[in-house]
């Protein structure tokens, strides 16, 4: 790890300055910006243009977005030459994985802020915006990021209701819970490429950059729905399940190394340990992993019109993790509190205007409901 983080500051010494093999489209900068938007891409077709427009159309006008193509087969490259708006900048590289593609993406920043994008998920209207404003208030975050829905060709599932507080979403990452949306979340540059940006490592690279960006800062949540995250049935499976889950169990123990003061530990050597754990706990892992993907592709088949298949997934997922069931329902449970206690004083203004027309009450409600559930889509499938 410490290698490789001083490579990536060496790098980061040289700006606007790709590495060998990759080759960037780099335009004058035509605005004094705050936020970069950086997505990373490998055959991004057919949701890419989805994703980017939903970048273009944000209400914050005054922002850069760079994309990195991490050696597209499909018709990516085309779609991103076609590109014409000043905004966006095209960076080429072979190949290497998402973290290499984000690290090089990196280093052609230099504004203070960097939004991550997903190349097939879809930011709201309003979501830079809300989320600069917030960070600029609250210069002890160093990870922001929101609330989020699943997203498919049916329609949108329910909100994860994702914890907002720091010392929730520390400690449940430690946890391996999920906590940030990776593709959600704005991050302080400066912090970022302080810690020496994402591992090298072809695994789950952003869990082990944020829970890293937690010793430094403060994490957070907006508690509103401000990103849709596409889901993909059949994407993943229980093995694919297993090697992320590992990654992410990896990210975690060697932050508590960190904490204890104690040497790393390879990739390599921490899997060793858990294949040689005792049989039962060699199981359980292999159940949780099974589960967690069992419940993925449920999700996917609820928001891809699939609605019994994925009720039988869910329950047999429920059968498989009971813990994770639990935590499920009781996030749940917080999130519809919060909303209940932001809603209260709203409720307490329109009780105590004795003067307001009660058909202009209802003729407001009525109009604004389409667009609170827009933005929140914490209901059932549309």
């Amino acid at each position: 790890m410490g290698a490789a983080q001083n490579t990536m500051e060496d790098r980061l010494s040289v700006p606007n300055t790709p590495r060998n093999g990759s080759s960037a489209f780099l335009p004058p900068k035509k605005f004094m910006t705050e936020v970069t938007v950086l997505m990373t891409v490998f055959n991004g077709m057919p949701y890419l243009a989805e994703a980017v427009d939903s970048i273009l159309c944000q209400t914050l006008c005054d922002f850069e977005f760079v994309i990195v193509d991490d050696g597209s087969t499909d018709g990516t490259s085309d779609y991103l030459d076609s590109i014409a708006d000043p905004r966006v900048r095209i960076i080429r590289q072979d190949n290497g994985g998402t973290a290499a593609a984000a690290n090089l993406g990196l280093e052609n920043i230099d504004t203070h802020f960097v939004a991550r994008m997903d190349a097939d998920d879809i930011s709201l209207p309003t979501r830079l915006s809300k989320q600069l404003s917030f960070m600029k208030q609250n210069p002890d975050v160093g990870i922001l990021g929101t609330q989020v829905v699943p997203v498919g060709s049916a329609g949108h599932g329910k909100s994860l209701a994702l914890p907002c507080t720091h010392q929730e979403l520390f400690s449940d990452m430690m946890s391996c819970k999920h906590g940030l949306a990776h593709s959600s979340v704005m991050i302080d540059a400066n912090r970022l490429k302080s810690i020496g940006g994402y591992w090298s490592l072809r695994l789950i690279d952003d869990w082990d950059m944020m829970l890293r960006m937690g010793e430094i800062s403060r994490l957070a949540n907006l508690d509103e729905v401000l990103v849709h995250y596409r889901v993909h049935a059949g994407s993943l499976n229980g093995t694919d399940m297993l090697r992320m889950q590992r990654s992410i169990a990896y990210a975690a123990e060697l932050a508590r190394r960190r904490q204890a003061d104690m040497s790393a530990i390879s990739y390599e050597a921490f899997v060793e340990s858990l294949d040689n754990a005792p049989l039962f706990h060699r199981l359980a892992e292999r159940a949780r992993s099974f589960a967690l993907a069992q419940y993925r592709i449920a999700v996917a088949d609820q928001c891809g019109g699939r609605k019994i298949a994925g009720a039988v997934r869910l329950g047999f997922a429920a059968l498989l993790s009971p813990r994770r069931t639990v935590d499920r329902i009781g996030r749940m449970m917080r999130f519809s509190k919060r909303r209940e206690t932001a809603a209260q004083p709203q409720k307490a203004a329109l009780t105590e205007n004795s003067e307001v027309d009660p058909n202009a009450v209802v003729s407001q409600a009525v109009s604004t409901t389409p667009k609170r559930r827009a933005e929140t889509e914490t209901g059932s499938l549309s």
